[in-house]
């Protein structure tokens, strides 16, 4: 089973099967055929361990209607499995496992993932140029990577039967194995994106009823022995934990901190992350310069009680648990909505009226959820019930206010 991301990112499991699969991929690559009583006809081949009713069912053509092989025909089995410690392939010792539920040892492929990528180069270019797609240097690059089990080398013997009813016939079936590799015995065996290494075995045995001269009928048998070094991946269908997983690399590490009460506009990959550390002093006074929401209610303690018990002729203005909400209501108005988003905006575009009368320094005024800063040189200016701001207000943009009452 395999996956594919962005047509470039996959990968195959290797499993035994696979391996059973890269054999008859070569001898079916072979394409061998030979003359029979219809003529020059191919030869089939056979998996040599599937249950005989599935090969009647399947392969009707290689029997008659006794049941019997009808000949020329190849068969091919696993006749050996040995995990060889002689063969441990590149891999000389053991990596083991990451321990997370994703799993995997080795990284097999890694491409760029351009999607990812190019969404935190936009975001960077908007936020510094107010332009996406804005030309410049990224290092914020994305790549997928696709990690997979330790591969463990096994050996695995194969024996390939030929069965024919003439000579000629084998004749024609066995030259194609020792000519196909040469003068060598090495072989090149594939099954989807795998590749692994076969070695034809030097010896043929060769069997026939030739000399019985019996009634039954002629055959001519051939064995030949293909051993293949290959590899399996995972532990497949009894393993728990992927049989490849994909991972992305991370880009960029971020402690948050509150930034839009402190207008923090910090330089591209050289923020500051902790404290106040790399804000500007400019931005500091901007924050800084904001007034302080203090009521003119003195608190309870601050009068001492008179001779014999009694309170003080200004105990009628302090403030309790009983009139705390009275008081504040009375003295302060608290998130007035000067402008909605949905709202028109004034004639010149800066001037907005308040319901009462703000107290001098009182004022907190917040546009699009910003603090602005209170002077000429500034954001704003106030001044009775108008509030003048410096630059215009945008169409879309809310402000609010909150206030002690003069």
């Amino acid at each position: 089973m395999s996956e594919i991301i962005n047509g470039k990112l996959h990968f195959e499991v290797s499993t035994i099967e696979t391996i059973d699969q890269s054999v008859l991929n070569f001898v079916e690559s072979l394409g061998l055929s030979t003359m029979t009583n219809k003529g020059f006809k191919p030869v089939p081949i056979i998996w040599g361990t599937a249950e005989r009713s599935f090969q009647a069912k399947g392969n009707k053509e290689i029997r008659d209607r006794q049941g019997l092989l009808v000949l020329p025909i190849i068969a091919i089995k696993r006749a050996s499995f040995t995990k060889s410690r002689e063969s441990q392939g590149i891999f000389q010792g053991n990596v083991p496992e990451i321990s997370d539920d994703k799993g995997g040892s080795l990284d097999v492929s890694r491409v760029l993932y351009q999607e990812k990528t190019m969404k935190f180069a936009n975001a960077d270019a908007y936020r510094l140029y107010g332009q996406k797609n804005f030309p410049g240097a990224n290092p914020k690059v994305v790549y997928r990577t696709v990690t997979v089990p330790m591969p463990v080398n096994v050996e695995i013997m194969y024996e390939i039967t030929l069965r024919t009813e003439y000579q000629q016939q084998m004749n024609d079936l066995m030259t194609p194995f020792a000519t196909t590799p040469g003068t060598v015995n090495f072989v090149r065996l594939t099954e989807k994106d795998h590749k692994y290494e076969g070695f034809i075995q030097p010896d043929y045995t060769s069997t026939d009823n030739i000399s019985d001269f019996s009634s039954d009928e002629r055959k001519f048998e051939t064995k030949i022995n293909l051993k293949v070094i290959g590899y399996i991946v995972g532990e497949g269908p009894n393993r728990e934990k992927p049989h490849y997983s994909i991972r992305e690399n991370i880009v960029e590490v971020k402690i948050p901190r509150e930034r839009i009460s402190l207008a923090e506009i910090p330089e591209h990959e050289k923020g500051a992350y902790y404290g106040l550390s790399g804000i500007s002093q400019e931005q500091l006074d901007r924050f800084f310069s904001g007034p302080v929401m203090i009521g003119n209610t003195p608190a309870a303690s601050f009068f001492a009680s008179g001779n014999g018990g009694g309170a003080s002729s200004t105990s009628a203005n302090v403030i309790t648990t009983d009139n705390l909400a009275e008081n504040m209501s009375n003295s302060m108005q608290i998130g007035e909505v000067l402008k909605a988003e949905t709202d028109a905006l004034p004639d010149d575009k800066r001037t907005f009226t308040t319901q009462f009368t703000i107290r001098d320094n009182t004022e907190l005024v917040m546009l699009n959820g910003l603090i602005q800063a209170s002077g000429a040189d500034k954001d704003y200016t106030v001044s009775g019930k108008t509030i003048l701001f410096t630059e215009d207000v945008e169409l879309e943009d809310t402000v609010q206010i909150t206030y002690i009452k003069s």
